[in-house]
């Protein structure tokens, strides 16, 4: 083979030989002669293109492989060796990539660490949105079972209700060919629970189920017999961890507890705890049999239109549930009459959907328990989906990046390779090898990571997430699928990149990278730092929001409010001697009583109001019942007329300033109204049997506060006096001085007892209560200050290795300036600019995304701050300061380096 000429061009794979023709001469031409035929066909080529111009010299380049095509060229001769096994190749790909790998320990150390913070944050978020989209689906029929959702529609009202009423869940289940089984559960507040052997007393929420409650769902039973465990009257079902508190053990079936409902029951069955990831959280259940006697369950059954009871249908296999639902809809309207104007419909929501979509539905996110606040919000779902996704994406750009920057670095590894012998495509292999083995590695120290970090994580979501052999598979499979898809992403672009230079090319070590491997690396930069700064962005304004719902001013002084539950009848009867006890305590300022309060999780009622003689059904506002005290108490401000005096204001009503404008009211003088009807979350009813409408008069109007979430704009409010026919007075509230608060509670805890002795101290501060509110979006406050940080962290890995990368280089560039007298900061800005200015044209790419993105997460609330301008200066001012300090570093290692003896490198 002739040697080449000293003026071989620096092929790209635009002007070289064509690549078909070569890859059929490697596949047919015997190895012993396959060099130097290559060679021949190379320097053949070159000389023709010089000659003829290239599109000759390719037609040229097809004649000639097609001469070649002669047994002589294409018999091989017998193999001193046997050929390699496919184990072999494997194990050879192995070996090469873990001392490539050891030779070079910086880089290797930059992709692991890059690789291994990317994949554990891909992890957690990943158990995390798993564990969300897996509600409720620990249940063997889960794709059957179905909520009934109660759509009414009356002129003045549009309800959408997760209830429905006994009738219709029992006679659907017996007159609907597609339904196969029904299953109820119906709430009606808090008592007592209590074992009448040790005294021990807890608060939990009354509930009530039947039969099949127990045959739709799969609820796992420690002790006892499940099928007939709720068939019996004054039976009960417990949870293992109510059973463990009540008796200090689980093994109670037979045993008997007290529950405020004048009667002993007996415990039939203790299940395990409900999973984190289950709509039910209710701890007992007392059997319906139990109260099937009384005279208001006798009108719950009665009753087709009511709202009392949650029903879940369990389907026959293949029943279509839109087909099901309009049967129920059509039982419904068959067996009652609807004021005109009104309708009412049925749809069935799949119990998988219940978490995750039922945002518009009246207690939708709550399943017989009172307390339950836990809805999930498909948005967030999504983003920490697509984040994830993005955190990994970044972590695998970095590999990218710095495999291409070292590509002239293995020039000579590679070209001895192939001119050895070695196809593009076992190059191919090798190098995706190296990526695998490295995202291996990553894999398994982002495993042990996760499980070091996961009991702060659970703690910090509310979540019992793992990540071990007991571990949902399919988390496993996705996990493992990641990690191919991550190495093969990974090592894609460096494979084919430097798999397909012509081996005396990369003998002669020339310049392998041409202008378009210069811009993709340099555009992966730019994305890495664009979601970067996105992130910080997004932060700052979450974090501003949540500030500023914590602070902002609410109309009344949230401070030191201490909120005191009323559990049973005794002390409410007795409220009036409790809150005088309450306010001879010294540290207590003011007590009132009220039927609800502001952060209230408790259903609020509404009510119809309207102005003597106004003809229409009225105007809906919220209703609060107070005393006299409420304003001192909650420092709410009286902008007109008075405050209640006593007993003598049970018909007046208080207004807040929405509800006066409501009602056209500017001056309080005692005008008259009416309010015909209440709702709890449903619809509306009269207040009594006789359909008599509570007639009071307007005594006062005070200025507007919140009593529900800045989501919310506020609602008109009617304030009562506690003695009403709307709703009874539920709480005491207490404005302490905030000295010794063990002592106030001890003291408020004697006082109770000595009017009901059995009554638990259950209190909370109005202020924890509030942040509850907001206690989602802290979350997520958080999640995204650590999620901005690595995407940070990785993406600075990444700019270290390239600044080291583009050191080395031009380390010879560096010696000749420091010669002709260029100082160290010079070199460090020529050295720093063009990382910089990637920085900056991330910010000016971010800056947008992050104003429509958080823009359109504002508009969620009905007071919101507006958009800090100064976010995107402090969010470039970070990410070009990490850039900066992460570039500087090699920088000036490279400008202080002796100029003598970069010159003399080679």
């Amino acid at each position: 083979m002739h040697a080449e000429s000293s003026s071989t061009p620096n092929w790209s794979r635009g002007t070289g030989p064509p690549r078909w023709p070569e890859r059929l001469l490697g596949w047919l031409v015997a190895p012993h002669l396959r060099e130097e035929v290559l060679g021949d066909m190379h320097e053949r080529f070159y000389q023709r293109t010089q000659r003829l111009g290239l599109a000759k010299a390719n037609r040229r380049y097809w004649r000639d492989t097609l001469a070649y095509m002669r047994p002589r060229f294409m018999k091989r001769q017998p193999q001193e060796y046997p050929n390699p096994t496919f184990s072999d190749m494997i194990r050879n790909y192995l070996t090469i990539s873990f001392r490539t790998l050891s030779r070079n320990k910086l880089y290797t150390t930059l992709n692991v660490a890059g690789l291994s913070f990317g994949i554990a944050c891909f992890l957690l978020i990943g158990l995390y949105v798993f564990d969300e989209l897996t509600f409720d689906r620990q249940h063997r029929k889960t794709d059957r079972i179905y909520r009934a959702i109660q759509h009414k529609k009356t002129p003045t009202e549009d309800l959408t209700i997760a209830a429905s009423s006994f009738k219709v869940s029992e006679e659907a289940k017996k007159r609907i060919g597609d339904i196969e089984n029904s299953a109820r559960i119906v709430r009606t507040g808090r008592a007592n629970i209590s074992n009448p052997a040790n005294k021990n007393s807890f608060q939990e929420t009354i509930a009530f189920g039947n039969a099949g409650l127990l045959e739709v769902f799969d609820f796992e039973v420690v002790d006892g017999t499940i099928r007939s465990a709720l068939t019996e009257p004054n039976t009960i079902i417990i949870v293992e961890d109510l059973a463990q508190r009540l008796f200090n053990s689980t093994q109670v079936v037979g045993k008997t507890v007290d529950f405020e409902l004048n009667r002993p029951l007996r415990i039939t069955a203790v299940l395990k705890n409900h999973p984190r990831n289950s709509s039910f959280t209710v701890n007992a259940v007392v059997s319906e049999a139990t109260i099937s006697s009384d005279s208001e369950f006798t009108d719950w059954i009665a009753n087709w239109d009511s709202q009392t009871f949650q029903t879940f249908f369990l389907l026959k296999e293949k029943a279509n549930p839109d087909v099901a639902a309009a049967k129920i809809t059509q039982l419904l309207n068959a067996n009652m009459r609807h004021e005109p104007g009104t309708s009412v419909a049925y749809t069935l929501q799949p119990l998988a959907d219940m978490h995750l979509f039922s945002e518009n539905i009246v207690d939708g996110a709550r399943n017989g328990n009172v307390e339950a606040m836990g809805q999930g919000v498909l948005l967030y779902i999504k983003l920490f989906a697509i984040v994830a996704l993005f955190v990994l994406l970044i972590a695998c750009i970095n590999y990218m990046n710095l495999a291409t920057a070292r590509a002239s670095n293995r020039s000579k590894e590679i070209g001895v390779r192939k001119a050895s012998g070695a196809f593009q495509s076992h190059l191919i292999h090798q190098f995706l090898t190296e990526s695998l083995v490295v995202t291996t590695i990553s894999f398994l120290l982002a495993v042990g990571l996760v499980n070091l970090l996961l009991p702060a994580f659970n703690e910090f979501t509310n979540k019992e997430l793992s990540l071990g052999f007991q571990t949902d598979y399919r988390i496993w499979l996705y996990g493992l699928l990641a990690l191919v898809v991550t190495g093969l992403v990974s090592g894609s672009y460096p494979a084919f990149l430097l798999s397909g230079f012509s081996p005396l090319l990369l003998l002669k070590n020339l310049k392998l990278q041409n202008r378009s491997d210069l811009s993709l690396r340099k555009g992966l930069v730019v994305f890495q730092f664009t979601i970067s700064v996105v992130m910080i962005i997004a932060t700052i304004v979450l974090f501003q929001q949540i500030q500023f719902m914590n602070t902002k001013q609410l109309g009344f002084n949230k401070d030191l409010l201490l909120v005191v539950d009323i559990n049973s009848g005794k002390v409410r009867a007795g409220a009036e001697t409790i809150k005088r006890e309450f306010s001879r305590i010294p540290t207590v300022k003011q007590v009132s009583t009220t039927s609800r309060v502001p952060g209230e999780w408790k259903t609020i009622p509404t009510v119809r109001i309207k102005t003597e003689g106004n003809a229409d059904e009225g105007k809906v506002a919220y209703w609060l019942g107070v005393d006299e005290n409420f304003t001192k108490t909650f420092e709410v401000q009286l902008v007109n007329g008075r405050n209640f005096t006593g007993l003598r204001d049970s018909s007046s009503v208080i207004l807040n300033e929405t509800a006066a404008k409501l009602l056209g009211i500017n001056q309080a003088s005692g005008q008259q109204v009416a309010i015909p009807a209440r709702a709890m979350g449903g619809s509306f009813h009269p207040l009594n049997d006789a359909n008599t409408p509570f007639n009071a008069r307007v005594v006062g109007i005070v200025k507007d506060f919140h009593f529900q979430s800045l989501r919310e704009k506020i609602a008109p409010m009617v304030l009562g006096y506690e003695h009403n026919p709307v709703h009874n007075i539920d709480y005491f509230t207490a404005r302490i001085d905030g000295r010794d608060v063990p002592a106030t509670l001890a003291r408020m805890k004697d006082i109770l007892a000595s009017v009901d002795p059995t009554h638990l101290l259950e209190y909370h501060f109005l202020d924890e209560q509030l942040a509850r509110f907001y206690a989602e979006d802290h979350r997520r406050e958080t999640l995204l200050i650590w999620v901005a940080l690595a995407t940070i962290f990785i993406a600075s890995l990444g700019l270290f290795g390239l600044a080291t990368y583009a050191a080395e280089q031009r380390i010879k560039e560096i010696g000749v300036r420091k010669v002709l007298g260029a100082s160290v900061g010079s070199i460090v800005a020529l050295l720093a600019k063009d990382f910089l200015k990637l920085v900056i044209v991330s910010i000016l790419i971010a800056s947008p995304i992050a104003w429509l993105a958080m823009g359109h997460w504002l508009d969620e609330f009905a007071y919101h701050i507006t958009f800090p301008w100064w976010s995107f200066a402090l969010a470039g001012f970070v990410a070009l300061t990490i850039a900066f300090l992460t570039v500087i570093f090699q920088s000036v290692k490279a400008a202080l380096m002796n100029p003598v003896r970069s010159l003399r490198s080679e």
